[in-house]
């Protein structure tokens, strides 16, 4: 690097090297010392060993005093073994110093000419006793300091004396080579300007603060204790500390916590007890705490027991995590009641964190408690299940984070019941059982929502989930499976802005699906798989021509790196080559212009002709035959999915005929399993605003089965009629058995005979009757079910 390689840039206010391979500090100076504009300076150099005086040849001025302008000076070094006095005269005040000392180099740092250091940190391999260390911590008038190797043993209310203008001490003892015996916590009267203080990895240590202190300690307000040895906590363990505002007890091995141990911390704001090892949670373990506002106890995995009324006294309480619990080991299902556990503050929490791991948890507000603030509501669990789901307590969440394969009010998704849930991150698993979740489309105040692990595939309604959704911005979909993509979806997505998709299979993309997107800023898609399909085609063409959408494709990597457009591959028929995209759009997808006008034309005028003389000959059997038609093509069209149907069985009856599809028909082949049967009724699953024959066409060809129940009713219906026209249709075309005949009553054969078809598969085809007998009922269903059920799964 040249000397005056800087030189250029005279303006130049932020300078920052990282890990240079040159060991001499004075050869990055010499460079840039003529830049008086600088205000920060941050060197990263671990290989620089020794500090010496700079000696630029290359210029008729010496570096020292130069950077006047400095407000900011960074220096990270490896092992200091050598300080030459005065080489850091031209440094004067330091804000961060890191390095690795021994005790004698450490003595000579204040000879280098820094006058002030407001954070540093000392480490190395040989340990350096606390006197020598506030000696240099009084000369440099260090402010912050960072100890990785300090003899904690050598500290006293005498060696710290010269510590005094501390503000934050951290010790740690990275491996137990020198254990302490008996930290003298009485060193804490002599640093009267220390307000935060951090010990970490100190072993054998009883954890004794407050008895060797004459006097509260009124300027400590942040402690943070992380010791390697089990603890118990006693009765005013931390009684002088009266000023204390913090206290992190992370990881410290606490199995007992005994009553009032926290008695006298009244200005205690904020308590942290994560990973540790209490089992109990007693109604005055947390007595005296008036002023606290956040209680941590996650990852405390043996609570088997929180007596009624443990928070009630904590009148300032906002935030409360709480877990894992596993209350009582006992039972399979973990059963808390809020109400009796939190009492009358329930109502001011502003978040509340429940987690029960991997075991089921059923809650239970047991009031009609109304919660003042906006509640962010955080429950993990095997499953998660509500007993009183209609609380206005519910109504006030308005951020509601659930890990879960199911969240249930009874059986039906527990989400609905949030009706003012703004943001919404839900958690479940792919083999999860199927749980309807539809009732999201009525969160109409959501504006973020997060769906990870969620099979869509298995949904009945999938695409009517997000409707209603108004004011969602942000829609993602982590570890999702789904059908394809399209407008039906999207249709009331107006304010969406950020779309990010991750799908675990294989799946289309239609145009239709950006259409109503009309705010929509990023598409973010992460393991982007399609198949190479001429109907995917539009998606190259839209990303590179719509400038309002900024397309970001990420690789399905552990940390996720953008790759472009033009790198995309696609899945083909054969289900294992995969292809560039763009190019097999290109060689497959494009056609000439005129081509694609004179064959439109043509078509359009022989289509016309084709139209009239139909009309002419066959009008009264046209609509029949389009509907068998459009079926027939439908079923052509789903010949490389065959095999995925959303339905074991289309259920063709009379409506004057429900009563018996309702209370006998659904009980016996729904709620019976494994495997547990989808059948598809028109009362129940015909997508509302949808035309009624395309209902009809679409359900009977996304089911394996078409299943009759004939009746005098059913004989005098316009509607079955039609349905058993398309179905013996769908017979002739797929020339396998998809019709299954039920007959709910007697009916003479000349009145049979009317009906032609149903009278043709009466001749060839094996039906059912519905006994009269209730004996023979059971023998009945088991028969239908043992067709019904799906072969795969026998």
């Amino acid at each position: 690097m040249a000397p005056d390689v800087f030189h250029g840039i005279p303006q130049l206010e932020i300078f920052s090297i990282s890990e240079p391979c040159e060991e001499d500090l004075s050869e990055i100076l010499c460079r840039i010392m003529n830049i008086k504009s600088l205000i920060e300076i941050i060197v990263n150099a671990p290989v620089i060993k020794s500090l010496n005086q700079s000696n630029c040849s290359n210029n008729n001025q010496s570096v020292t005093s130069v950077f006047n302008n400095l407000t900011r000076a960074d220096l990270s070094f490896g092992e200091i073994t050598h300080i030459e006095e005065g080489a850091m005269a031209w440094l004067q005040n330091l804000t961060i110093l890191n390095a690795a000392f021994s005790q004698e180099v450490l003595l000579r740092l204040p000879l280098s000419g820094i006058k002030q250091i407001q954070f540093f940190s000392c480490s190395g391999s040989n340990d350096i006793d606390i006197e020598s260390i506030c000696n240099v911590v009084f000369l440099l008038s260090i402010q912050q300091i960072y100890l990785y190797n300090a003899n904690t043993s050598s500290l006293s209310m005498s060696s710290v004396e010269l510590c005094i203008g501390l503000e934050y001490m951290y010790l740690f003892e990275p491996v137990a080579i020198y254990p302490t015996p008996h930290l003298k916590w009485n060193f804490i009267s002599s640093l009267k300007n220390l307000n935060q203080l951090t010990i970490d990895g100190l072993t054998d240590n009883i954890l004794d603060i407050c008895s060797c202190q004459k006097q509260p300690i009124t300027w400590l307000t942040k402690l943070t204790l992380e010791l390697n040895n089990p603890q118990i906590l006693f009765e005013k363990q931390f009684s002088c500390l009266v000023k204390l505002q913090y206290l992190d007890l992370t990881h410290n091995f606490i199995s007992k916590i005994e009553d009032f141990a926290f008695l006298g911390l009244t200005n205690l704001e904020s308590l942290n007890i994560t990973r540790n090892n209490i089992t109990q949670i007693h109604a005055n373990k947390f007595f005296g705490l008036s002023s606290l506002t956040r209680l941590d106890l996650r990852n405390n995995p043996l609570i088997h027991n929180i007596e009624a009324m443990s928070f009630t006294h904590l009148t300032s309480l906002k935030q409360v995590f709480l877990g894992q619990v596993h209350n009582p080991l006992t039972e399979p299902v973990i059963k808390l009641n809020l109400t009796l556990i939190f009492g009358g503050i329930l109502s001011q929490l502003t978040h509340l964190y429940i987690s029960s791991a991997m075991r089921p948890m059923q809650l239970t507000i047991g009031s009609n408690i109304t919660s003042k603030q906006n509640l962010s509501l955080q429950l993990k669990g095997q499953t998660v299940s509500f007993e009183d789901c209609d609380r206005p307590f519910f109504q006030s969440v308005t951020h509601l984070n659930t890990d879960a394969e199911e969240f249930l009010c009874g059986s039906e998704f527990m989400g609905k019941y949030f009706t003012s849930v703004e943001t919404f991150d839900y958690r479940s698993k792919l083999s999860a059982k199927s749980v309807d979740l539809t009732s999201i489309n009525q969160l109409i105040h959501l504006r973020k929502l997060a769906l990870r692990r969620v099979d869509l595939l298995i949904q009945r309604s999938a695409n009517i989930i997000f409707h209603n959704l108004t004011k969602l911005e942000v829609l993602e979909l982590y570890n999702c499976r789904i059908y394809s993509l399209e407008g039906s979806l999207t249709k009331d997505l107006k304010s969406l802005k950020t779309l990010y998709l991750h799908i675990e299979n294989i799946y289309n993309v239609f145009y239709s699906f950006t259409e109503p997107l009309s705010s929509l800023k990023y598409l973010i898609r992460l393991k982007f798989q399609m198949f190479c399909s001429c109907d995917n085609a539009w998606l190259i063409t839209w990303a590179k021509g719509y400038r309002q959408v900024e397309v970001i494709m990420l690789s399905p990597y552990s940390h996720p790196v953008m790759y472009a457009l033009e790198d995309l591959i696609c899945l083909s028929d054969n289900g294992l080559d995969t292809p560039n995209f763009v190019k097999y759009t290109e060689d497959n997808c494009s056609t000439e212009v005129d081509f694609v006008l004179f064959a439109a034309t043509g078509l359009g005028v022989l289509f016309f002709m084709l139209v009239v003389l139909v009309h002419n000959l066959a009008g009264p059997y046209l609509l029949p035959l389009y509907h068998i038609t459009l079926g027939w093509l439908s079923e052509a069209m789903r010949s490389n999915t065959r095999g995925r149907y959303h339905y074991d069985a289309f259920v063709s009856y009379s409506g004057k005929d429900e009563h018996w599809v309702v209370e006998d028909l659904l009980p016996n082949l729904e709620q019976r399993g494994p495997p547990f049967l989808r059948l598809c009724l028109h009362s129940r699953d015909f997508q509302l605003g949808k035309d009624i024959v395309e209902n009809i066409t679409d359900s009977l060809y996304q089911s394996r089965h078409t299943l009759c129940l004939v009746s005098r009713h059913y004989l005098r219906s316009n509607w079955c009629s039609l349905e058993m026209k398309l179905a013996t249709s769908r017979l002739q075309v797929e020339q396998r058995d998809v019709i299954l005949l039920v007959f709910l009553e007697k009916i003479p054969p000349r009145q049979l005979s009317a009906h032609h078809r149903l009278a043709r598969l009466v001749k060839t085809r094996t039906y059912l009757d519905w006994p009269q007998d209730p004996n023979q009922h059971q023998a009945f269903w088991d028969r239908l079910w043992a067709k019904l059920k799906p072969q795969t799964e026998a």
